[in-house]
């Protein structure tokens, strides 16, 4: 019979927002012993009841996450925030491709690159869920003439960067001589990804000065 133990963890807490966020996150991933959690300003107790075998596992995933979300919400000393794609993809609800949201960050003027499992930006937490929202929105009413992946990842990095609709970045695109037409009256680019997006970046920083 596997025995029956219980467990304690006290966490240092910034902010209520970073508490708010851990225990919602705690709440949704951790199923595999009971937890009852207490908040006081600066800290978080918790107590793990289960199984002792699963009871360990359940604190490595707690110590885990609290240092996951403690990145995302505080810069380094560098001043680049730690975005776990995994955790806030979870925390959001939503998958994004990551390439699509570095490109518009570095439209937007912010700095991010990834690494490993994680991507490090100057943006702070609650603009880059702003962010992912919106490219969410985005492709999910990107229109039928865009007939391509890597279109698609263009004309919604211009949209979401310059806060315009999907068909003014069609239309943006077809000023700039990045898309063309096939058979099908449908669109492509006309050249690379990576020169489509060079060649709106410098377009939008003409722009901007002018």
């Amino acid at each position: 019979m596997a025995r029956w133990t219980a467990k304690e963890m006290v966490l240092n807490i910034a902010s209520t927002k970073e508490a708010i966020l851990f225990l919602e996150a705690l709440q949704k991933q951790i199923k595999i012993v009971d937890i009852i959690a207490d908040y006081y300003p600066g800290k978080i107790t918790i107590r793990f009841e289960g199984v002792k075998e699963k009871l360990m596992d359940a604190l490595e995933i707690t110590k885990n996450l609290h240092q996951m979300i403690y990145a995302m919400l505080y810069p380094n000393n560098s001043n680049y925030y730690e975005y776990n794609i995994t955790q806030l993809s979870k925390m959001t609800g939503k998958t994004f491709p990551i390439q699509i949201l570095l490109n518009v960050l570095e439209f937007q003027g912010y700095k991010a690159f990834k690494e490993e499992e994680a991507f490090l930006s100057t943006i702070d937490y609650d603009k880059l869920i702003n962010v992912i929202t919106l490219i969410d929105q985005t492709l999910t009413n990107m229109p039928y003439e865009v007939s391509t992946s890597s279109l698609r990842d263009v004309i919604a990095t211009i949209a979401v960067a310059q806060g315009i609709t999907n068909e003014e970045a069609i239309s943006k695109a077809r000023k700039i001589k990045i898309v063309e037409e096939d058979d099908l009256q449908r669109l492509k680019l006309s050249i690379a990804p990576d020169q489509a997006l060079e060649k709106s970046l410098k377009l939008n920083v003409i722009t901007e000065k002018n």
